[in-house]
């Protein structure tokens, strides 16, 4: 009976190791997933920016006011984070709150199938 009893709280244990390898692992790997997506976000906005500078600059016929003018877009879009940063704080919040609950959602789906 005590042998029993020690396997089964043995067990309880590999169980829960598992869940917690599990649940870092899918956290991970969506954070890994978050950075890339990043990346190529970055690297769509620099390349943007870049030629939005180039085609207003031969608007403006002068490189240099293009430019200017996407720094002055760039600038406009950071003051208008800087006010609103409780509101975009909030809501990057619910995301990660909503993606967590996704996770622990589907790491119960996962125990009722077995």
């Amino acid at each position: 009976m005590f042998k029993e009893l020690k396997n089964y709280i043995n067990n309880r244990i590999s169980l829960a190791k598992y869940d917690l390898v599990d649940s870092l692992s899918s956290m991970l790997a969506s954070g890994i997933y978050v950075l890339i997506l990043s990346v190529f976000t970055l690297f769509l906005l620099l390349l943007g920016s870049l030629a939005l500078g180039f085609i207003l600059g031969n608007y403006f016929n002068d490189t240099g006011l293009g430019f200017l003018s996407v720094t002055g877009i760039h600038l406009c879009i950071m003051v208008l984070c800087i006010l609103f940063k409780k509101n975009i704080k909030l809501f990057l919040t619910n995301i990660a709150v909503e993606n967590a609950m996704e996770a622990m959602n589907n790491q119960d789906d996962d125990e009722n199938e077995e």
